[in-house]
């Protein structure tokens, strides 16, 4: 979990945490130098939570994106699952998350859909994946391990609904700065092109709507839409692509034969392409 000033819906969300069936085996904190209660509400948390807690003040501000690269980074367990400070996750979110992982080993990444609440925490009556049609098609791409066709294209898939295996911690990260992609949608596109993702067809979270959110709900309206040009040649500018293409192929190396993604070369070879 980021923080920075998220006093305001923060104990909503970290009493969802404690009301997991499947409690966390660990809490990944890190404060981006918050200056209203969120420090003291952490603190709190981190001396009476029922598994440990692992809080970092940042002494400088890092941003959102480094500072999900740093939390990503200390974590410890086998599955990451983003959270973020303003939703609330339902009571199995965990458990049916980790039951995906135990029986599917070769998913890599995993989501659900989440119910919509307004800023007072009340209903909205709609689901996140009605609200960016994530329909039958885009499904059944992704259960024929097609999920790339989608992720190639547009942003589907939200930090709040995901977790993933930390083996692929060394493909993900450093997250790029210069894209048009916010952490979650980079490290869906990228396990996608590595591995395959599965979902969950039932809402384990709360996804809260409100003005200071970084990315609402309508993260698929036309004007946000993306097509793997845009994201080709962001990446093409970043310094440490070249970096993340030579962890692509050592990741896909040490894959199973019939794991391996074929269309993760192709991916790569457009980069390359775009590069000379």
């Amino acid at each position: 979990m980021c923080t920075y000033n998220g006093a305001r819906f923060l104990e909503q969300q970290l009493a969802s945490l404690v009301s997991q069936h499947r409690l966390p085996d660990e809490v990944v904190v890190c404060d981006d130098c918050s200056t209203d209660e969120t420090p003291a509400l952490l603190s709190d948390f981190a001396a009476t939570a029922p598994f440990p807690v692992n809080l970092k003040h940042n002494k400088t501000r890092l941003g959102s994106t480094r500072n999900f690269e740093q939390a990503i980074g200390l974590c410890q367990g086998d599955v990451i699952s983003l959270c973020d400070q303003d939703d609330e996750w339902l009571p199995d979110k965990l458990a049916w998350t980790i039951n995906v992982f135990e029986t599917r080993p070769e998913v890599a990444l995993v989501f659900c859909d989440a119910e919509l609440i307004d800023e007072s925490g009340a209903a909205l009556g709609e689901r996140l994946w009605e609200a960016i049609n994530f329909d039958v098609a885009m499904k059944s791409k992704i259960k024929s391990s097609r999920a790339y066709e989608i992720l190639d294209r547009r942003v589907l898939i939200t930090g709040m609904t995901m977790a993933f295996r930390s083996t692929f911690k060394e493909l993900i990260l450093p997250l790029p700065e210069n894209s048009p992609l916010i952490h979650d949608g980079w490290i869906a596109l990228m396990i996608s092109h590595a591995a395959d993702i599965d979902f969950i067809d039932k809402p384990l979270a709360r996804y809260r709507q409100h003005s200071s959110q970084q990315l609402g709900a309508p993260i698929l309206k036309p004007e946000t839409k993306l097509t793997a040009a845009k994201v080709i040649e962001s990446a093409r500018r970043e310094t440490t692509w070249g970096q993340q293409l030579q962890k692509a192929q050592m990741v896909q190396s040490r894959m199973e034969p019939g794991e391996s993604r074929t269309s993760a070369h192709t991916f790569r070879d457009q980069v390359v392409c775009n590069k000379k």
